[in-house]
């Protein structure tokens, strides 16, 4: 089962569902979730069934992934590093975006992120962490964000009435960023440090890359080279 816990996560992140929401349509635990998508914990062939119905693929299509050892241990390789970088993206963002008290709120937090990939591949023509970023009531947003911000154990999560706050447990230390992707994150977050989460919603409400895409489609990177260059972050 090495690789078929591999493809679960593909599917559901590809179909925007969180493991919380996942989980409940499988009538399980989320704990018990995410012990199958780390290999923990062996699926049984009662609950592969669920997942094909879940999300109406054949059972072959599951089973047939553990037949792709190779082709799968590349991606996977790739993949572990986009998620090294998007992760650092992460805690740069909450570094040097987030009030003196260092917290900032979740959906800010998303938005930095975003402008920050977007940015970079406006400037580079390469995105940090080159996840993919779907258009979202609350602005684009990349699936993978939710899944860490809910388990990483660098973040500190609270909630302060209706908002959802994340700072840092402690400040990262070694980080797959370059310096040119350094200095992306820490333009974008100076620029929109002391800015209301409404006002940068707003912002990308207003971009291109937005406007042109439709809800819950994937927006491409390259609509960003479309922007105004003030308008880019």
């Amino acid at each position: 089962m090495t690789m078929i816990n591999n493809f679960i996560i593909k599917i559901r992140k590809v179909n925007g569902f969180s493991q919380g929401e996942l989980a409940k349509k499988m009538e399980m635990s989320r704990p018990t979730l995410a012990a199958i998508e780390k290999g923990t914990r062996d699926i049984t062939l009662a609950e592969l069934k669920q997942i094909a119905k879940i999300f109406d693929i054949p059972l072959s299509v599951i089973l047939d992934e553990d037949l792709k050892i190779d082709e799968k241990i590349d991606e996977s390789n790739a993949r572990q590093k986009s998620f090294r970088k998007f992760h650092d993206l992460v805690l740069k963002c909450v570094k040097y975006g987030a009030a003196e008290d260092g917290k900032i709120t979740k959906t800010k937090l998303a938005k930095l992120v975003y402008l920050c990939d977007f940015a970079s591949y406006y400037k580079y023509l390469s995105p940090i962490s080159g996840f993919e970023y779907r258009r979202l009531a609350q602005g684009p947003v990349a699936i993978e964000f939710f899944d860490l911000i809910d388990n990483d154990e660098s973040l500190y999560i609270e909630t302060k009435g209706r908002s959802i706050l994340v700072s840092l447990i402690e400040n990262p230390n070694d980080s797959d960023l370059n310096e040119d992707e350094e200095e992306v994150v820490r333009s974008v977050c100076a620029k929109w440090k002391t800015a209301r989460t409404k006002e940068i919603v707003d912002f990308t409400h207003e971009q291109l890359p937005w406007a042109t895409c439709k809800e819950g489609e994937i927006i491409p990177y390259e609509l960003i080279n479309m922007e105004d260059p003030q308008n880019v972050y």
